[in-house]
């Protein structure tokens, strides 16, 4: 018995540094984005419509980067994908695009210098006896020098890259950290969506990523921070879409509170005893509330949920779920492309939901 408490200690001390050295990898920089953007109706020249009955939008996100001081890590730089959840909203354009640098101003003027020497001598001498004898010599020197200037283009650096992803239902955006380009402060990511007649609102998921090396002597580049985010999309001048986009983004940050204020509650609840803290470690156990619930719910598409897994959080974790589901479905079938589905019978699973 003692044998099985202490090694349940040092399981629990596991975890714990674990913990530790995640967060601490995952402090290096703090990533924010604008949780409403509104879509601006835009009819670009030289775009064609690929998709039938559609219209073109443009939405702006802005990026923020905030660097942890006197981190070990160095961040060289940082990754932003932009996706929408459906397939009928296409990206149809998008800035910045790809950019090169160079650190030299100008044409580099190149002078190639080049001499040929040729010389050549002979000597020649003969005789015959009696006679007497001759002697002869001759040299012969080419000099030849050619100087050449032209111009060079430098070296150039890429800065910024920028492409489609996922059949172009997505986009990224590359920022590389150089001499005369920054990876701190806010940016501007411009995406032209080529979406249906009749859409009015949607939802992006936004992933950043930060690459760099963990510390000096690191050879390897390596993923040092992931942050996800989710962007509520209205239609410019439409205030009932305005109105329902605020209201999602009201209820995530609610819901994400609930979240944490009652996280030691949700985590005795899964893990009532060291025993299955350890039980779960190995694969023993199965906690009663998932580990990425809250996930699930904000970043998956659809309300689809099985929320009877989430039976056992608290009332009030569960009543702000049920706001935020509302709110979820609202958006997404003001997108143009999602089935509305049968609103009561809904809202009926979900009173069941909230009142067990």
């Amino acid at each position: 018995m003692q044998t099985l408490i202490s090694l349940v200690r040092f399981n629990i001390f596991l975890m714990a540094t674990a913990t530790l050295a995640s967060s601490i990898g995952f402090g290096q920089v703090a990533f924010d984005v604008n949780p409403l953007a509104p879509a601006r109706e835009t009819n670009p020249i030289g775009l064609m419509n690929q998709l039938p009955g559609s219209r073109m939008v443009d939405v702006q996100l802005d990026v923020s980067a905030l660097f942890t001081p006197g981190d070990s890590a160095v961040i060289t730089e940082y990754t932003v994908r932009i996706v929408s959840r459906h397939e009928d909203v296409q990206v149809a354009d998008f800035s910045p695009r790809t950019e090169m640098q160079s650190d030299v101003f100008g044409a580099l003027q190149v002078n190639s210098n080049q001499d040929r020497v040729r010389e050549a001598a002979v000597r020649g001498m003969g005789g015959y006896p009696g006679v007497g004898s001759a002697q002869g010599y001759a040299f012969y020197h080419d000099n030849n020098n050619e100087t050449v200037h032209y111009a060079k283009k430098p070296a150039l650096e890429m800065v910024n890259a920028s492409g489609t992803l996922e059949r172009r239902r997505g986009v990224y955006f590359k920022v590389r950290q150089s001499s005369q380009n920054t990876l701190e402060g806010a940016r501007p990511f411009r995406v032209v969506f080529e979406v249906p007649a009749s859409w009015r609102a949607d939802l992006l998921d936004v992933t950043i990523e930060a690459a760099g090396f963990e510390h000096d002597g690191a050879k390897r580049q390596r993923v040092l921070s992931t942050q996800q985010f989710v962007v509520a999309v209205y239609q410019e001048f439409d205030e009932h879409a305005a109105r329902v986009a605020t209201n999602y983004v009201k209820h995530q940050e609610s819901l994400k509170q609930f979240a944490k204020t009652y996280a030691r509650t949700i985590e005795q609840r899964n893990f009532p005893t060291p025993i299955h803290k350890l039980g779960a470690k190995l694969d023993m156990y199965e906690p009663c509330i998932p580990k990425q619930w809250l996930e699930s719910l904000v970043y998956q598409q659809g309300v689809s949920y099985n929320l009877t897994k989430l039976a056992p959080l608290p009332v009030d974790v569960r009543v702000a779920v049920m706001n935020y589901l509302d709110q979820k479905h609202l958006m997404e079938t003001m997108s143009g492309t999602q089935q509305t589905s049968s609103l009561g019978a809904r809202n009926a699973s979900m009173q069941d939901f909230v009142r067990r």
